[in-house]
C-alpha cells in the first residue's frame, strides 16, 4: 500500500513539474481577428473545437465566408485557423490548443465566429467547458454535429432554414442545453443523445417539412415542446428508472401514443425515444 502511495506521489510530482515547465501560469488575454472574402464558394463545411470559454456562432456578411473574434489566454493557448478551398468548396477549421495546460487561470476565452447566411452550411461543432449559444437564423444549413461538454448550451433556428437539412444531429454532455425552433431546420434525419443534465426540445417552427425523430436519453430529463399545428406519434421505450409525462395523447399500443389532434392537421411527427434514467415530458405550446 505505501509502495502505491509512494508512486502515485512521484507522478503527480512528475506531472506538476512538467506543468510548470514553461509556463507560470499567468494570464495575458490578447484579441485575434481573422476572415475570409467570398470568391466562388457554393458550400462551406466548417469544424468548430472549443474546449474551454464561450462560443458564439451567427449568420455574418455575404460578403465573407467567415469573420472571426477571439479573446485568449496566449500563454495557455494558440489558436489554430484554417481554411482552404477544394474547387467551389471551403473548408474551415478552428480550434484551440494547448488545453493540457490547465489551470484555474487560463482566462476568459471568448470565441465569436459569424459565418456566411448565403451559401449552404455543413457544421460540426464540439464545445468542452463553458457557454455556447449557437444562432443559425437565416442561414443554409444542410447539416448539423453538435457535441456539447459541460455547461449551457443554446442552439436555435428562428427563421426558416432557406435549404433542406440532410441530418441533424446533437449529444449531450454534462449541463444544460436549450434548442430554439426545430421545426425551422426543415431536417429529414434528427438524432438526440442526451448526456447528463436537463434538455428542452422546442419544435416550434414552420414545419416545410417533416422529419424522423429518435431521442436517446442518459441521465436526466428531457423536456419536449410540440406545436399545435402539427399532430405527433410517440413511441416510448423506457427503463424502470424512466416515466413519461404527455397530455393531449392517447394510448394506441403497449408503446405508441398519438396525439388527439391527428384529424385536423397535415403533418404528422414521429417521435421515437428510448429513456434512460430520468423523465420526459410532451407539452404543447
Amino acid at each position: 500500500m505505501r509502495k502505491s502511495l509512494v508512486v502515485s506521489a512521484l507522478m503527480l510530482f512528475s506531472s506538476c513539474v512538467l506543468w510548470w515547465d514553461g509556463w507560470d501560469g499567468e494570464e495575458h488575454l490578447v484579441t485575434y481577428q481573422q476572415s475570409e472574402p467570398v470568391q466562388d464558394e457554393e458550400l462551406i463545411e466548417a469544424e468548430v473545437e472549443l474546449n474551454v470559454g464561450t462560443l458564439q456562432i451567427e449568420a455574418g456578411e455575404p460578403s465573407h465566408v467567415y469573420e472571426l473574434d477571439l479573446e485568449y489566454n496566449e500563454r495557455a493557448f494558440e489558436p489554430r485557423v484554417q481554411y482552404e478551398r477544394e474547387g467551389r468548396v471551403g473548408r474551415f477549421r478552428f480550434e484551440l490548443s494547448g488545453e493540457g495546460k490547465w489551470t484555474r487561470r487560463v482566462g476568459k476565452t471568448r470565441l465569436n465566429l459569424r459565418l456566411n447566411p448565403q451559401i449552404p452550411l455543413r457544421l460540426k461543432g464540439r464545445t468542452g467547458v463553458g457557454e455556447s449559444e449557437i444562432d443559425l437564423s437565416g442561414m443554409k444549413v444542410e447539416r448539423l454535429r453538435l457535441e456539447s461538454g459541460v455547461g449551457e448550451t443554446k442552439l436555435s433556428m428562428l427563421d426558416p432554414n432557406q435549404t433542406t437539412c440532410e441530418s441533424l444531429v446533437i449529444r449531450c454532455g454534462v449541463g444544460a442545453l436549450e434548442v430554439t425552433g426545430l421545426g425551422n431546420f426543415a431536417f429529414k434525419d434528427f438524432q438526440f443523445q442526451g448526456g447528463v443534465g436537463g434538455s428542452t426540445l422546442d419544435f416550434s417552427g414552420d414545419w416545410d417539412h417533416v422529419g424522423q425523430v429518435e431521442i436517446e436519453m442518459g441521465v436526466g430529463g428531457v423536456e419536449i415542446l410540440l406545436p399545435r399545428h402539427i399532430g405527433a406519434e410517440v413511441r416510448f421505450s423506457k427503463s424502470f428508472l424512466s416515466g413519461l409525462s404527455l397530455s393531449g395523447f392517447e394510448k394506441k399500443s403497449k408503446d405508441t401514443y398519438v396525439s388527439d389532434n391527428m384529424d385536423r392537421v397535415d403533418k404528422v411527427l414521429h417521435l421515437r425515444i428510448r429513456a434512460g434514467i430520468g423523465g420526459v415530458e410532451i407539452r404543447w405550446l
